[in-house]
């Protein structure tokens, strides 16, 4: 039997394969570059450079969350092009493995410490007097830690379930029920629970931001919670819903869409740093002492409310 290839869908295919490939192997990695560093320089002043408040706690966190998930993209890319030249396959193995569990345990942390961080700073506009006199010292801290610990149980509890060859030969029918119940439980927890709240808390600070700004110049950091929100809404939340269409449907987007939500997505573990740089920077100045001002500016004045 002879079959016939179609030239308008051959000319189709190599478009789209073209477009995937520029996206996936062009302007990908350079975002995650970008990236990276933006994330770098935060965590360093942050992390080493600046006494951190209850917000920049968070911030601090958040940074980690999102260079973790950009180093998590990087590595497969990195072997894609070096693999030849310099790792063997075994090698190549046992650190696709490390950065595939790196993807998972990153992957939903972001929205959590935005979650927080944009909650804490609405029960503050909302219950002030309440919030100065009850809130618990240490309590960004061991947020943080129970939200990287939450992270930490799903990501191994999927990657032991869903991709641990030894459990899937061993328990192969308990293993694919066991991989569409941790992955509607992230779905649920994602969708039903982080998401309503971030959402609430951050129309409440937009309606604090509009009232500011009749009287005068709003807080940077209400700006900043917003603007931040709003990018991951805009540009994570599809790419977690495609993610979890594709588990359960025949019927997957195309390779470019997929590609562009997975575009968006490192679009929003790469953006951060620079809106805090664009929404801080009065003088625009380029030095690296003026990022430390910056920070210092954003995220240690506590007395705004």
């Amino acid at each position: 039997m002879v079959t016939t290839v179609n030239p308008d869908n051959f000319s189709e295919n190599k478009t789209s394969y073209l477009i995937v490939f520029f996206i996936e192997c062009v302007v990908i990695p350079i975002i995650i570059f970008f990236g990276l560093v933006g994330n770098g320089i935060v965590l360093w002043f942050l992390g080493f450079k600046i006494k951190r408040n209850k917000f920049a706690i968070y911030i601090l966190n958040l940074a980690t969350a999102d260079f973790l998930f950009l180093l998590s993209l990087s590595v497969p890319l990195l072997l894609y092009y070096l693999e030849n030249l310099v790792f063997s396959s075994k090698v190549s193995k046992h650190v696709l493995i490390a950065s595939l569990f790196l993807y998972l345990f990153s992957y939903n942390t972001s929205q959590y410490f935005l979650t927080a961080i944009s909650v804490e700073r609405c029960l503050s506009i909302l219950y002030p007097i309440w919030y100065h006199c009850h809130r618990p010292k240490h309590l960004s801290t061991v947020l943080c830690a129970l939200l990287w610990a939450l992270a930490f149980l799903l990501a191994g509890t999927e990657y032991f379930i869903c991709m641990n060859k030894l459990y899937l030969l061993k328990y192969p029918e308990i293993q694919t029920y066991g991989c569409h119940a941790i992955s509607i439980f992230t779905f649920l927890l994602t969708f039903m629970v982080f998401t309503p709240i971030m959402v609430i808390s951050s129309l409440t600070l937009v309606r604090k931001v509009q009232s500011c700004s009749l009287r005068r110049q709003p807080p940077k950091l209400y700006i900043i919670i917003v603007v931040t929100v709003t990018l991951f809404l805009i540009c994570s939340i599809p790419f977690r819903i495609i993610l979890f269409v594709k588990n359960y449907f025949a019927d997957s987007p195309s390779e470019i869409f997929v590609s562009c939500c997975i575009l968006l997505s490192t679009v929003s573990s790469s953006i951060n740093p620079f809106v805090y740089f664009y929404l801080g920077n009065r003088r625009r100045q380029r030095s690296a002492q003026f990022f430390k001002e910056i920070l210092q500016r954003i995220f240690t004045d506590d007395t705004e409310s």
